[in-house]
């Protein structure tokens, strides 16, 4: 028998990666993981995408898992460049997009010692990751990294990190690459449970569905557009299960919630006798802004098990494949009818929902700027259906959540768990990674840019064509006007000017500042035509924003 070929383990961890399928691996090179950067210069099938900060390549990784479903992955340095990846992590973990961290450590025999970066990097990332580990041989490098990959996959899905000490990538092992072993498929809920889920929703008077981000995933979204084509159910999405409805089911569509209990999906939850919930997860909404009697009736179908909550104790529980679970449902529901009431009420919000679209289309410029309801209509119409729109947090990401409507699953992005700045920009080149010939566009705040800009210079010598929207007021006015409201004063929001196009064309991409939305709108015509990075920074003007979060009247809800 032919002696096993011994090379180095990280070697194995390259290989490892290959065989999970992975194409791009974003990170930042250090000594403690040159070995495994090494490995990536002969591997073709593998693009390395070195970054200007550890943050950022965990965003861009988040960014190829949540517009492709698969793992995204970030290989950084030990110390500071591990330390860096937690914000990324933490993101990525609470709103369920697979990533896995490789993080280099120092050598084993230094491990205990207060040396050179030496830190406990996996209790240090472990509140951030679903799991976080460390290699302490070379014969277990693959196991580790096969697993982490497992792990992001599994619902719910999100972070693993796996420390590699530069001991142990540099050793020699005779271990083969594990290979990929994907996650075992679920089946459908009990079916029982699907009979009593039927009655259930025959039996009430006006069920609407809230729809999550589990129930979200293309594979889920066509089981629910069936469901939608066959009853007259309507529904409600979270912000990350934007798109989810189609053009052609736009008559079921009642809104999205997610932040302020103020919106027409608000309403028909408040409204209705049952709830049922599909691959909705608490983080997105917290169940007591529309549950606040706790009296509402749920189903939940999910992967997952319900979270339970004072406001969240489902009556009934579906717990499988959301797809099939769903498509079994429709077969026992199909031809369903809305009752008088039910039509009243969704008749009511889908007139709402017009309304708003028509005042906030008949906005107009003031001297401090362009109306940003207005701009984000403006900017909605311009774009096809197959643009990916990534939103950082801000108060534009309010607008984009109530206004922009879109119409396939994964097309606008927006960090709803953990409302983290800096995430557009990163979000927009992986989606020009992962949609090569498609539009991409990204919007920020004057503030939330600079958190991510830096990858500029990274988006151009990638040879990237994109548009980022800088909705400027020179504050970081999502804080402003929620202080306003409690406090009747700001603290701490005021922020200077700058240049942006100055810095744009620093890194080599194109700039334009304007102030008025006809001036916007030629610029972004253009930049949308243009090859490149373009950045389109415009002056918008907050007065109204402390309407965004005021209370609707209580007989609204009633």
């Amino acid at each position: 028998m032919a002696e096993a070929e011994s090379v180095r383990s990280a070697k194995r961890v390259v290989e490892t990666l290959k065989n999970q399928g992975v194409k791009y691996v974003f990170g930042i090179p250090g000594a403690k993981i040159d070995s495994v950067y090494d490995e990536l210069a002969d591997e073709k099938d593998i693009e390395l995408v070195v970054c200007r900060h550890e943050q950022n390549a965990m965003f861009l990784a988040q960014g190829w898992a949540r517009v492709t479903g698969e793992t995204g992955v970030a290989l950084v340095t030990s110390g500071p460049g591990t330390t860096n990846l937690a914000t990324g992590l933490l993101t990525a973990n609470t709103e369920q997009d697979p990533v896995v961290a490789l993080a280099g450590t120092v050598g084993l025999p230094d491990r205990l010692k207060r040396t050179h970066q030496s830190m406990d990097a996996v209790n240090f990332l472990a509140p951030v990751t679903k799991s976080s580990v460390e290699s302490t041989s070379a014969a277990d490098v693959t196991e580790a990294v096969a697993n982490a990959f497992r792990i992001s996959q599994t619902e719910p899905r999100g972070a693993a990190a796996v420390m590699l000490p530069a001991s142990v990538t540099r050793a020699e092992t005779t271990e083969q690459a594990f290979p990929k072993l994907p996650v075992p498929k679920l089946g459908h809920a009990d079916t029982a449970a699907i009979d009593e889920a039927a009655e259930l929703i025959k039996q009430a008077e006006c069920p609407v569905i809230l729809l999550g981000l589990r129930g979200a995933n293309p594979e889920s979204t066509e089981a629910v557009r069936r469901l939608l084509a066959n009853t007259e159910l309507p529904v409600v999405e979270t912000f990350q299960a934007s798109g989810a409805v189609s053009r052609e089911l736009e008559d079921h569509f009642l809104g999205r919630v997610g932040l302020f209990r103020n919106q027409p999906g608000d309403i028909a939850l408040n409204k209705s006798d049952l709830v049922i919930a599909v691959g909705y997860d608490t983080v997105e909404y917290d169940p007591f802004i529309w549950n606040e009697k706790h009296d509402r009736k749920i189903i939940h179908i999910d992967t997952v098990p319900a979270e339970l909550d004072n406001a969240y104790a489902p009556a009934l529980e579906l717990r499988g494949k959301i797809a099939t679970t769903v498509d079994m449902l429709t077969d026992r529901i199909a031809g369903r009818k809305c009752s008088p009431k039910g039509k009243e009420i969704i008749n009511e919000q889908r007139a709402a929902l017009a309304e708003m679209e028509s005042t906030a289309r008949a906005q107009e410029d003031s001297e401090k700027g362009v109306n940003p309801a207005r701009l984000t209509f403006e900017i909605r119409d311009m774009l096809t259906d197959d643009t990916t729109v990534a939103a950082d947090i801000g108060s534009h990401s309010i607008y984009l959540a109530r206004y922009f409507r879109c119409y396939e699953p994964r097309h606008l992005l927006f960090s709803n768990g953990q409302q983290t700045l800096g995430v557009a920009l990163p979000w927009a080149m992986a989606a020009c990674l992962a949609r090569p010939n498609t539009p991409v566009v990204s919007i920020s705040g004057d503030g939330g840019f600079l958190f991510s800009a830096v990858e500029l210079e990274t988006a151009t010598r990638l040879g990237l064509k994109m548009v980022h929207v800088i909705m400027r007021d020179n504050k970081y006015d999502m804080v402003k006007f929620q202080q306003e409201l409690r406090y009747g004063r700001d603290s701490g929001v005021d922020l200077g000017d700058y240049d942006s196009v100055k810095f744009a064309e620093s890194f080599g991409a194109k700039g334009y500042r304007v102030h008025t939305l006809e001036d916007f709108k030629t610029a972004f015509a253009q930049a949308l035509e243009e090859d490149g990075v373009s950045i389109v920074d415009v002056t918008v003007d907050y007065t109204d924003n402390v309407d965004l979060a005021a209370h609707l009247d209580q007989s609204a809800l009633n």
